[in-house]
């Protein structure tokens, strides 16, 4: 969460060089790690007619050709025209055999493994392909171990890749057949993308490259630690380490909800309520218990105070060094290691 961390620091902070008072309320802002910014929720197409439906509500409201007078004719292209609009703004997303899909050779210092352009993926046993425009190569930042996996699953018949994707305001279907069947070719903006073995999380990339490989269903140990404040005194961290035990409480209820769930929340203890003012889990109901908990702590005495919330999941075995004033051990304020 390293680069959504740094944009919740800086929003965060830059009240306090103003000198100006923390807002009474100030709207969450969401910056999902898997997620660009506020979108839906990603609709899945896995078959031909999935595809076909899309292609078809993409279709240009000029190009239609409708029975009727000119009323008549309007109407289709104003209701064609609404459809459009809808698929355009949705958000997208297939799960594909990825045994087919070329890897470029591995790039050691960077430690990229990426696909050989151009890149198709195919849906619907190549009848509709994907066509990336962005992040074309659908890298992915992995150690060389990471990379042998990856492949080593490939070859053994079990890689898919999920990909999920937005659509430029201009986007359209280019149609062609096979035998009697039409076939699609959709040119689609890449926002995530991951490649697994079974249920195994292999790599995340895109807006997930910092999400954990592992879920808490699956091993992984939920932490949260507690920043420096951003505003207000040092000594204020300590009143909000009071109640970890009810915060982890929060953060294990909002797991059973998505068990991979990580990010960074900002907690605004200036006003008469808490606020959260930054936040990159993006999950409301963990917001509101962490508001909760934290509740009798506002207003602060000293006036305005912001303090960061890191809310993530350690490998099995991970050992954190203890952090001044936690007794569980964490460093809250760096970046956790990347797990690979």
């Amino acid at each position: 969460m390293v680069s959504a961390l740094s944009a919740l620091l800086l929003a965060a902070s830059a009240p306090s060089a103003a000198k100006a008072p923390a807002p009474k309320a100030a709207p969450s802002v969401v910056v999902r790690a898997e997620d660009p910014g506020p979108g839906p929720t990603p609709v899945r197409l896995s078959t031909l007619d999935d595809v076909a439906r899309l292609c078809k509500a993409l279709e240009p409201p000029e190009r239609i050709r409708t029975k009727g007078d000119a009323v008549a004719q309007g109407e289709a292209e104003a209701r064609q025209g609404s459809e459009r609009r809808t698929a355009v703004e949705g958000r997208y997303e297939v799960v594909v055999p990825a045994a087919k899909l070329a890897f470029a050779p591995y790039d050691e210092p960077g430690r990229l493994l990426e696909l050989v352009e151009p890149v198709q993926v195919a849906v619907a046993g190549g009848l509709a392909r994907l066509w990336p425009t962005e992040a074309r190569s659908l890298p992915v930042e992995v150690d060389a171990g990471g990379a042998r996996r990856v492949l080593a699953a490939q070859r053994a018949g079990g890689l898919a890749l999920g990909l999920v994707f937005d659509l430029s305001d201009d986007a359209t279907c280019a149609t062609g057949s096979r035998g009697r069947t039409r076939t699609f070719t959709i040119p689609v903006e890449p926002v995530s993308w991951r490649w697994a073995d079974g249920e195994t999380l292999l790599a995340n990339g895109g807006a997930t490259a910092d999400r954990p490989l592992l879920t808490a269903t699956q091993g992984a140990r939920p932490h949260v630690g507690v920043g420096e404040p951003l505003q207000g005194p040092r000594e204020a961290r300590k009143a909000v380490l009071a109640r970890a035990p009810e915060l982890e409480a929060c953060y294990a209820e909002a797991l059973r909800r998505d068990p991979s769930m990580d990010g960074v929340l900002v907690a605004d203890l200036g006003g008469p309520r808490p606020a959260i003012t930054a936040d990159s889990v993006g999950d409301a109901g963990l917001a509101a218990c962490v508001q909760k908990v934290l509740s009798p702590l506002a207003p602060s005495k000293g006036g305005a105070l912001a303090v960061p919330l890191r809310f993530e999941l350690d490998a099995p075995g991970a050992v954190r060094p203890p952090a001044p004033g936690e007794s569980g051990g964490s460093q809250p304020e760096g970046p956790a290691p990347r797990r690979r």
